[in-house]
């Protein structure tokens, strides 16, 4: 029943209207970062050039984009009482998991090509157009970031590998909104916890000055040196522990919130 469920969310979801708005958050961020950063920088390799397509927008706005890839639909069915019918026709809690599931199958694969479109058009479409002019590093450092550790697998499985990891970051803060509106059935205050939550632990961990372990730091570790990869999962494992938090508690309190 759970896979037949999924399938219908999908059917539903998949629509000219979501495409075009999933087809924004890849491409409008990476383009405006594009023509904001080609001329004024100096790049040594193209991957600096890529790095730098992942700063600014991105970072910044990360929690805010995976929640705008599906979570925004929930908010009409609570308003519809919507959910209270479905009930009549399959198990609530079926019904609800169908919807974190679709919910994180989705913005794990927006997040993932939000960095890998980039990524193929860093390191092989713009080599080949010439736009971006690299410099010689005559004797000046390169600046190693974390995940570069998996160069020595090739470009492209760096590029994979990094573009997943940034995916399963993307279903978790997207899950993270999810549920706080499931839990809270207030739309506004559920879908800013994951960006205020993400901000906010920026901000603790650099006044500790414990950078490498910021949200931000590890999922686009791309404003400081190379860091041991134990590093990133630190804040990854504490969200997850938030998400099995938030889980059990929607579990438990699901029948009295949806009656």
């Amino acid at each position: 029943m759970l896979g037949h469920q999924i399938k219908v969310e999908f059917n539903r979801i998949l629509n000219g209207k979501q495409i075009v708005k999933w087809l924004l958050l890849i491409f409008v961020f990476p383009t405006i970062q594009f023509l904001l950063i080609k001329d004024n920088y100096v790049y040594y390799r193209h991957l600096d050039f890529f790095l730098r397509l992942n700063s600014n927008f991105v970072p910044l706005l990360f929690p805010i984009l995976m929640t705008l890839v599906y979570t925004t639909e929930y908010v009409g069915e609570q308003k519809n009482n919507f959910i209270q019918y479905t009930r009549l026709r399959i198990p609530l809690s079926t019904y609800l998991l169908s919807k974190l599931i679709t919910n994180a199958i989705l913005s794990f694969i927006i997040a993932f090509f939000i960095v890998f479109i980039p990524f193929v058009f860093a390191m092989y479409v713009e080599p080949v157009l010439g736009i971006v002019k690299l410099s010689p590093t005559e004797g000046n450092p390169i600046p190693y970031t974390t995940f570069e550790q998996f160069l020595s697998l090739g470009t492209f499985p760096y590029g994979i590998i990094y573009s997943l990891w940034v995916g399963l970051n993307g279903a978790m803060y997207a899950t993270m909104a999810l549920l706080f509106l499931m839990i809270l059935e207030k739309p506004f205050i559920a879908m800013s916890i994951p960006f205020i939550y993400y901000l906010m632990t920026n901000y603790i961990i650099q006044v500790l000055g414990l950078d490498r372990f910021s949200p931000a730091s590890t999922i686009f570790p791309f404003s400081m040196d190379q860091q041991p990869l134990w590093t990133v999962f630190v804040p990854f494992s504490i969200l997850f522990l938030i998400l099995v938090i938030l889980g059990f508690y929607l579990k438990e309190t699901m029948y009295k919130r949806y009656v």
